[in-house]
């Protein structure tokens, strides 16, 4: 009974106002209004019933704005094998026969067990001005620890016909000159992310500047300096 009081009131209160505001207005009109203005509070309160139930689910589905955590490469060493016995020297190049890169890097343990699964692979590909020189093998890691910081090490190997041409010969020329070379790399791990299916995770890092502490006629071998190049993730 109290109910049907409001809305008579209610609707006495809208044809009140409506006739003040048209005083010509005929009764047919002002039922029109009357229907068309309750038609519409009908469909505001469903819009935000919609509203309420489907935000969740949307903000839900939206990707995570995640800070990208970087792989940080703790060392790089770079060991290489002259041919000495090459007729290439009369030119003031001695090709290589053998190079060596070994490889440390530091994960942060916000990746570790998140992005970077605790027992999988690791393999990396060593580059000179952006051209691949050299990709490892696939190498096993296991028993990291969740959240903590792992260092993971990796190397790879590439025969005297790799660093043939004229790449060869640019890394040796560096050598000579400069007494340092520069080296960029590129990390595959193994992807433990909910909302991928790729299996693996890759990540660019940049260039590493090594210095050469020994050139002997039978070995060089050359260390990285200054501060720890960094590696985000590549989608």
């Amino acid at each position: 009974m109290k109910n049907k009081s409001l809305n008579t009131m209610s609707s006495q209160t809208f044809e009140y106002q409506l006739k003040s505001m048209c005083p010509n207005i005929t009764p047919e009109e002002v039922a029109r209004r009357k229907k068309n203005e309750e038609a519409g509070a009908i469909i505001a309160f469903f819009a935000i019933i919609c509203f309420l139930i489907l935000f969740p689910v949307v903000f839900y589905l939206l990707p995570e704005d995640r800070p990208h955590f970087e792989i940080k490469i703790v060392s790089m060493d770079f060991t290489a094998e002259p041919n000495n016995k090459s007729s290439t020297q009369q030119s003031h190049y001695i090709p290589l026969v053998s190079a060596r890169w070994d490889l440390l890097i530091r994960v942060p343990g916000e990746l570790v067990g998140n992005d970077i699964c605790l027992q999988g692979s690791l393999q990396a590909s060593f580059l000179y001005k952006n051209v691949s020189l050299v990709t490892s093998s696939i190498q096993s890691y296991n028993e990291l620890e969740l959240g903590t910081p792992q260092l993971l090490s990796v190397s790879a190997v590439a025969t005297g016909e790799d660093l043939s041409g004229a790449i060869g010969k640019e890394i040796m020329e560096s050598i000579k000159e400069r007494n340092e070379v520069q080296f960029g790399s590129r990390l595959s791990l193994t992807d433990c992310r909910e909302e991928t299916k790729k299996g693996t995770v890759s990540y660019e890092c940049d260039e590493a500047k090594l210095r050469f502490d020994h050139l002997g006629s039978d070995q060089i071998k050359a260390t990285a300096l200054g501060d720890h190049p960094t590696c985000i993730i590549k989608e």
